[in-house]
């Protein structure tokens, strides 16, 4: 048996030393053809354009740190709930114990629900897998089935990434029932979570795939990631509301707890883990959970194929064209270019923008996540949950409704500056530097008038939105009109703010991550931001006191914002830079004119 293995067997080479012997590469294992492609469509779930950067091992491995941390950081919260301040039956109660495991299945439906609307692009074949893969002697089933094992692995490497500290942490801080019963419950409940949330998304494209076809799919993706985002951000911003009313909301009789997939996950939960001692209400929302996690793998089984068949045809035959032009969008762009764009380089940038914004992977999902998060953010400030016997009421808050505008603007703006701050193809950003040079103010109002455009019919939409929704007491005029002009401001400053240091034509510049950008990005949205939106809901019911409040305002909104014009336009007639930075040596060298 030892020689077998190699332990005492003599060495193939007794004329070479042990040193040598040691440095010796043993042979490359020779990997089969359905492995490779394996491996290859899983380094591209990886490594796409989404994770492109300076070290995309970084990157990646940064987003896993950033997924796994908070189940374990949530175990160790909870950790004094259940040993350093033990109340009266010297066992957290039962409810209690059912809001904390809640979290962790909420926790995995999102971040897995999330991870597939991510890599929505790559679900199916693209146009590169077509017309590189295909044209290889491999058979079209198993490309089929190599795409199919490594979404497999991606998303089985996602749930674990995911669920594997709360797995182990959750139990141990509890201490309430025998360690491995529990540790059993949580992974099963957890895990399956998980699953439902990708396959529900998988289905949803299968579906649609299968319906409407790949033309008008392309073009209402962007709106199914970012309602989809902002679904499950929602969801997650809302666990602790959910948490804290966990026992009146089960215990209502209200069928509408039975439309929440969460809750049948948490039904596994409690039944796995106390048995039939479990509320007669978990008995019932955990067969659901059965029903419903049988019929959407049933479904994405079914969908999934057929899907994928009918994508690689359309993509080998293509689609019409579809013009997007029409007499109303004709007489808009009229509209513009005789009131705000006036000049030709204020023309060529923004519809640069509104043609380019849409077309990458990168741009569609940044906006997705912004747009999702500042929805899901002002519905947590807005919603409450009113539980009465045998059904749910849901009421707005006043303040909630108040920081709900200055919540939109701010992510608004704020997502609009990453998205065009991520180059889509930097192969030809040299053709802006040939024809324009350094980029005018001319060039960056371009950009800075598609922000506040956007942000204004955002903001103002909401407003509407809000006003037809808030209690009567809100409905006044005074306070709409507060309101609007709230959001005039901010579509004004937001941008004059964050665009300040903005020196690029949008989609051409590359930003190399440093050491400063965590800090920066911490400061941001952690500190600025919710003093932002707290001065902002303090100050909005005085503004909406009186006319001549209303008057002072706009006075000072008009003089802040002609005061930020007029030092950025300072500021730009002294900067003397031809080429940002990091390319003032490479420049001429990319263009490819050198001699062979």
């Amino acid at each position: 048996m030892s020689e077998r293995h190699g332990l005492l067997a003599p060495p193939r080479h007794p004329v070479l030393s042990l040193a040598v012997q040691a440095h010796t590469a043993p042979p490359a294992r020779v990997q089969s053809r359905f492995e490779v492609l394996v491996r290859h469509i899983l380094h591209r779930f990886f490594h796409n354009e989404l994770l492109a950067s300076d070290d995309e091992t970084k990157r990646v491995m940064q987003i896993a740190a950033a997924v796994a941390l908070p189940t374990l950081i949530v175990s160790l919260f909870l950790f004094p709930a259940y040993h350093a301040f033990p109340p009266a039956p010297l066992h957290r109660p039962f409810w209690s114990q059912a809001g904390d495991h809640s979290f962790y299945v909420i926790y995995s439906f999102v971040v897995m629900g999330a991870a597939t609307v991510y890599e929505w692009d790559l679900l199916f074949p693209d146009t590169l897998d077509i017309f590189v893969l295909s044209v290889l002697p491999i058979p079209n089933r198993k490309l089929f089935f190599a795409r199919v094992l490594a979404l497999a692995v991606f998303l089985l490497l996602v749930q674990v990434g995911t669920s594997i500290l709360g797995t182990l942490f959750l139990p141990l801080a509890a201490e309430q029932h025998n360690f491995l019963r529990h540790l059993f419950s949580h992974f099963v409940a957890v895990t399956i979570s998980g699953i439902f949330a990708a396959a529900t998304f998988l289905s949803l494209q299968g579906i649609l795939l299968n319906t409407v076809g790949e033309g008008l799919f392309r073009r209402i993706t962007p709106l199914l990631q970012g309602l989809s985002i902002m679904v499950l951000l929602a969801v997650l911003l809302l666990c602790p509301t959910v948490a804290g009313s966990l026992e009146a909301l089960l215990t209502s009789g209200s069928p509408a707890i039975r439309y929440f997939p969460p809750f049948w996950f948490l039904g596994i939960y409690e039944y796995l883990l106390d048995g039939a001692s479990t509320p007669a209400i978990f008995h019932d929302l955990a067969r659901t959970g059965c029903y419903a996690l049988v019929i959407m793998l049933a479904c994405t089984l079914l969908t999934y194929p057929l899907a994928y068949r009918r994508r690689v045809r359309q993509l080998i035959e293509g689609s019409a064209a579809i013009s997007t032009r029409s007499s109303g969008t004709n007489l808009i762009r009229r509209l513009l270019h005789s009131t705000l764009l006036r000049h030709p380089s204020q023309r060529a940038v923004f519809h640069f923008i509104s043609q380019t914004i849409l077309r990458g992977q990168r741009q569609r999902i940044s906006l997705a996540i912004f747009g999702g998060l500042s929805v899901a953010l002002a519905l947590a400030q807005m919603v409450t949950l009113q539980v009465e016997p045998g059904h749910i009421h849901i009421a707005l808050l006043p303040d909630g409704i108040r920081s709900a505008i200055p919540i939109v603007a701010f992510f608004t703006v704020a997502g609009l500056r990453s998205v065009l701050a991520a180059p889509v193809d930097r192969r030809g950003s040299w053709l802006f530097r040939v024809l324009i040079g350094r980029p005018r103010s001319g060039h960056l109002a371009g950009a800075y008038l598609w922000i506040s455009l956007t942000t204004f019919l955002i903001c103002s939409g909401t407003v509407l939105l809000l006003h037809s929704l808030s209690p009567a007491s809100m409905q006044i005029p005074r306070t709409t009109t507060g309101q609007l002009l709230v959001a005039i401001g901010l579509s004004l400053l937001l941008p004059d703010i964050l665009l300040f240091s903005v020196r690029a034509i949008p989609f051409t510049q590359l930003h190399k991550s440093s050491v400063n950008d965590l800090p920066l990005a911490v400061l941001r949205y952690l500190v600025l931001f919710p003093i932002f939106v707290s001065i902002l809901v303090a100050k909005e019911a005085w503004i909406e006191g009186s006319a001549t409040h209303l008057l002072a305002t706009t006075i000072l909104l008009v003089g802040t914002h002609l005061t930020l014009q007029r030092a950025h336009a300072n500021l730009l007639a002294q900067s003397t830079l031809d080429t940002a930075p990091d390319e003032a040596d490479e420049f001429p060298q990319r263009l490819g004119l050198r001699d062979a």
